[in-house]
């Protein structure tokens, strides 16, 4: 199997806040073991979860009340700086000390850099206000892929897709009929896509109580390398704005280990914020969605993984958004890359 390359100088959502406690949690991200847990202060704090004795996973040792991390394999202990302060039982004081990564906790997300702490950059994480705004209210979770996360990356970028794999809930002809304006602003990619008088897809139908015809809109923005944000409106056909629906869906696209991926998500809606009828049912049918895509795209990597290459792949108009994203990542991989070998030149010089 072929197993993709991620890129690192990137952030990417690493767990919900409400999955970190003070219990050790483990997440592999792009190939790197991650130990998640919050020190007493309730700062959220992740290390590689590896000791540096053994290579032993922290996450099966145990946090201490002071926020001390200890392996439960040969006893080496961390402050919460992921320095070693000693060895349980033993005198010894090794000098040791864990990787951490730079974190961002923001409405309820915690977003983690897996590549070169001075590169982390907070400004380009993107405005999720509205997962705490009190007029909105949302839900969320993460549900796994064992596909490239490249793949579901790109089953966003194109959402042409609907209109075949949704028919009953989020899909209809109108979604694969309407084409795309496309914009790239530095990595970021973006789409618009705006369907007027079009038939109410079932989800909305039932979610917004609309009957046809309706407007739907829908604006995407891809933040790269794992972050992508849909905007979505719906409305009776000729209603202005700021009056319609409003619907946010936020996916978390972390690579996980090997060709797995953490698909994270959280669906948002500015109307009937107290309905938990309504909530319920829009939950619902997000996992449902996301199950169809789950199902497709893992069929769909086992034919990448054995394909034995040699054709050439076709693209149409509509993959337009998914086209430049996909470069955009590739782009940013091949950056990572030349500023890795750049750092090896003068080590490699030194020892000629």
């Amino acid at each position: 199997m072929t197993l993709t390359q991620h890129v690192r100088n990137g952030w990417y959502l690493g767990a919900w806040s409400d999955e970190i406690g003070r219990t050790l949690k483990q997440r592999w991200i792009t190939d790197i073991p991650v130990c998640f847990y919050r020190l007493p202060d309730q700062t959220v704090t992740a290390v590689e979860d590896r000791c540096p004795h053994r290579k032993y996973p922290l996450s099966l040792g145990h946090l201490d009340d002071d926020g001390t991390l200890q392996c439960d394999y040969h006893g080496y202990r961390f402050d919460g700086q992921g320095v070693c302060v000693g060895v349980a039982e033993q005198a010894d004081r090794p000098k040791a000390a864990l990787r951490r990564f730079p974190l961002v906790e923001r409405d309820g997300a915690i977003w983690i850099w897996p590549g070169d702490p001075e590169l982390a950059d907070e400004s380009l994480l993107p405005d999720t206000s509205w997962l705490t705004d009190p007029n909105w209210t949302h839900v969320h979770g993460v549900v796994p892929l064992k596909a490239r996360h490249m793949l579901l990356l790109e089953n966003l970028l194109d959402l042409t897709h609907e209109t075949f794999l949704h028919p009953t809930s989020i899909g209809n002809a109108a979604v694969a009929a309407t084409p795309i304006d496309v914009t790239v602003d530095g990595d970021r990619v973006g789409f618009s896509r705006r369907m007027i008088g079009i038939e109410a897809p079932p989800f909305y139908e039932k979610s917004c109580g609309l009957t046809s015809p309706v407007d739907r809109w829908q604006d995407g923005d891809f933040y790269p390398p794992g972050i992508f944000v849909l905007n979505i409106r719906v409305a009776a056909t000729g209603t202005e704005e700021p009056d319609g629906f409003h619907m946010k869906v936020l996916y978390g696209m972390t690579p996980g280990r090997g060709n797995e991926t953490h698909d994270f998500y959280a669906l948002g809606r500015d109307y009937l914020i107290d309905d938990q009828e309504l909530t319920k049912f829009q939950h619902e049918q997000q996992l449902a969605v996301m199950q169809e895509d789950v199902d497709a795209l893992e069929a769909q990597e086992i034919m990448y993984a054995t394909d034995p290459g040699g054709t050439a792949e076709s693209s149409i108009k509509s993959d337009l958004a998914a086209l430049r994203g996909r470069r955009a990542v590739a782009k940013m991989l091949a950056r990572e890359q030349r500023a890795q070998q750049d750092a090896r030149i003068p080590h490699s010089r030194a020892s000629v």
